[in-house]
């Protein structure tokens, strides 16, 4: 298993905090707020570095974002398939 960057490590802890954050909010406010919850999770999982220099090597904040991002898409990504599981063995 490869080490972390700190960066990484960061991105990923505050991906998982937001998270959890959003998602009991959502439990609290009911169906539409878990609506909500639901396209705001697909919208941060398709956050995209637009850098309009491509040799320009992204700063820590970016590395941080793109960690988020590839974090909650990924935890989307199993989310589903898990959801998907159970709908096909109800």
């Amino acid at each position: 298993m490869t080490a972390l960057s700190l960066e990484q490590l960061e991105g990923k802890l505050n991906a998982h905090r937001e998270l959890m954050i959003d998602f009991i909010a959502a439990l609290l406010g009911g169906d539409e707020s878990l609506q909500t919850f639901t396209k705001r999770l697909a919208d941060d999982a398709s956050y995209k570095d637009h850098e309009e220099d491509p040799g320009a090597v992204p700063g820590a904040g970016i590395a941080i974002e793109n960690a988020a991002a590839t974090e909650v898409r990924s935890i989307l990504e199993a989310a589903r398939a898990r959801a998907g599981a159970a709908k096909r063995n109800s």
